[in-house]
């Protein structure tokens, strides 16, 4: 909390939130199950993706764990954030690639992703001078592919094209996820979306 910078009332939260006990914390994520896919339209693998992912804090949870609870507890009370992850999860369930991903090809799609995880594996922050080489690479090689000048222009195009199905919001449930449930993160689950889309729209790049 004193990391955070927390104020008198966001420390009240914690507190409550903290001392739910298992059955009140999964209510309030049976709740949030619920509340987002409990409709006759929700598909069904979409649901049965995130559910098979619910979030469980343990009996001794770490500092971290905690702080990761507090902050999903937060999203999953959230109805904008209901909305946005019920779309989410079925567009991924449902496996529609975005219109950029078919365009360009598997293998070009497969070595964006290998050289965006290769970039954030390494550190390198989306914002700084060091991602150029990385995203100049990209550019020029989606530019050739798409027959178009790998400009400003065609880079904000991209950005765009990649922004069509993510959402940050959405992205960090399941970090918090991971971490509130212990599990590894698997390197190559890492969303590379948000980082590319971030070092396209750095204008030091251009």
């Amino acid at each position: 909390m004193a990391g955070r910078g927390s104020d008198p009332e966001e420390i009240k939260l914690m507190h409550r939130l903290t001392q739910l006990s298992g059955e009140e914390r999964r209510r309030l994520i049976d709740d949030f199950m619920d509340g987002t896919f409990g409709t006759a339209d929700a598909d069904p693998a979409a649901v049965a993706m995130v559910r098979a992912a619910t979030p469980d804090l343990p009996d001794d949870p770490s500092s971290e764990q905690i702080a990761a609870w507090v902050e999903l507890a937060g999203l999953v009370g959230d109805e904008d954030f209901r909305a946005r992850m019920r779309r989410m999860a079925m567009w991924q369930a449902a496996g529609r690639p975005l219109d950029i991903e078919s365009e360009a090809g598997e293998e070009l799609m497969k070595f964006t992703r290998q050289k965006v995880a290769d970039a954030m594996e390494s550190g390198i922050d989306p914002l700084s001078n060091r991602v150029v080489p990385v995203i100049d690479d990209l550019v020029h090689r989606f530019a050739e592919v798409f027959a178009r000048t790998p400009d400003t222009e065609f880079r904000d195009w991209m950005a765009q094209q990649f922004e069509e199905a993510h959402d940050s919001r959405v992205d960090r449930y399941w970090r918090l996820v991971w971490i509130v449930n212990g599990w590894q993160v698997v390197p190559n689950l890492i969303p590379v979306y948000p980082w590319l889309i971030q070092a396209l729209r750095n204008d030091r790049a251009a």
